[in-house]
């Protein structure tokens, strides 16, 4: 949604002034086109944990920052100031993944890659036990791929999650991202909310961030968890529940603050 001159000034002016919501929202859809031609201009890899929805969402936060700390009196085209913030946030993502082992990163592209293929071949999402074969790895070989995916994606800001309405039960499936530009920007509105959900849950402690990793990126079973992290299926039961638990309590201690 481009706005025209006139338009565009009036919502900068209300944003500055005001911090405008709507004003935010209209300026973020104007210039959306900028991280389209951001990830259009990187060498962006091919065999990556991070999928296009990932790179889209990336850069729509690399946006919203630019966006909130341009200075227009400053006579720098916004333009100019963006565009090297979202490719800078989109790069910081991506050297997130550079931690892992040579090792690891081999591991994290034949999952990826036999997981592609059966799900290209069969038309449908497929099981862990089909990708485990394609690979032919042993069920304890396999527990180590898990382990490297979980890793990689662990190692991401988890910054996708979505407002919850105060009237609903709390449901940590419904947070997981929507990857459409609507969807993101409505999260960006509630930036408060959503920065105390991510703090929370990047602050876990390591066991309980691979829980909650494998279990909604992975799409893994309690039973599948347990034993690529070497605990019981009652033991990933209740860590998960703990968690949601856990999560809920903060925020309604956030929203009655």
């Amino acid at each position: 949604m481009q706005l025209k001159e006139m338009e565009l000034k009036q919502y900068w002016d209300s944003f500055v002034k005001e911090r405008s919501l709507e004003a935010r929202h209209k300026l973020m859809m104007h210039y959306i086109w900028l991280v389209k031609y951001v990830l259009q201009q990187m060498n962006l890899p091919v065999s990556s944990i991070l999928e296009d929805s990932d790179f889209i969402n990336i850069g729509i936060l690399g946006l919203h920052e630019s966006l909130e700390r341009y200075e227009v009196d400053r006579g720098v085209k916004f333009e100019s100031y963006a565009i090297p913030r979202i490719k800078g946030m989109i790069q910081d993502e991506l050297r997130k993944l550079d931690w892992l082992s040579r090792t690891a990163r081999k591991k994290v592209q034949d999952y990826l890659h036999a997981s592609d293929m059966l799900r290209s071949e069969e038309g449908r999402e497929v099981s862990q036990e089909e990708i485990r074969s394609r690979l032919n790895v042993t069920p304890e070989k396999y527990n180590s791929y898990l382990a490297a995916a979980a890793a990689a994606k662990a190692s991401m800001s988890i910054a996708e999650f979505q407002n919850q309405n105060d009237d609903e039960e709390f449901d940590l499936l419904e947070e997981l991202p929507d990857t459409s530009q609507e969807s993101m920007l409505s999260q960006i509105e509630n930036e408060e909310r959503l920065d105390f959900i991510t703090e929370y849950l990047k602050n876990l402690i390591q066991r309980k961030r691979m829980v909650m990793t494998l279990y909604y990126y992975e799409n893994l079973t309690f039973k599948e968890i347990g034993k690529a992290l070497s605990v019981s299926e009652s033991r990933v039961c209740q860590i998960h529940t703990q968690v949601v638990k856990e999560l809920r309590d903060k925020l309604y201690e956030f929203d009655n603050a």
